[in-house]
């Protein structure tokens, strides 16, 4: 007497593989297409600069000057609120360039490039850049 379960059938195959090769196979090619793109993205992290930016002193030299400058308020008030989004702009765009931008108030870091300097310089070159009042962004 044949034995019809343990011998399968032309009709359940598929190019010659059996169901179960070929969803090993297919398994296999999904592992080895997601390891190419995890091992691609862990490459990329790493080559990401951190960097710090002490916006406290930045922001204090600004207010300490505005304070000294004897203007009326409503319009230290929207010197102030420019130079607020300059700043921010700024910080975005350094965040836009592939770098992690660290606030160095809240954090301690021994190796890490300060970019103060620059930053400042950028907010001053976006304050007198014409139409600085509506310059939000690089």
């Amino acid at each position: 007497m044949k034995n019809i379960l343990a011998t399968s059938s032309f009709s359940r195959r598929f190019a010659g593989l059996s169901p179960t090769a070929l969803v090993l196979a297919g398994s296999m090619l999904a592992s080895t297409l997601w390891g190419a793109w995890a091992t691609r993205e862990i490459v990329t992290l790493q080559r990401r600069e951190v960097v710090t930016v002490q916006l406290s002193h930045i922001m204090g030299d600004f207010v300490e000057a505005e304070a000294r400058s004897g203007r009326p308020a409503e319009e230290t008030q929207a010197r102030v609120a420019a130079y607020l989004k300059a700043v921010e702009a700024s910080v975005q765009a350094l965040g836009r360039d592939g770098r992690t931008v660290l606030v160095a108030e809240a954090v301690v870091s021994g190796g890490v490039p300060d970019l103060t300097e620059q930053v400042r310089a950028d907010v001053a070159r976006r304050l007198t850049a014409p139409g600085a009042a509506n310059h939000d962004a690089r």
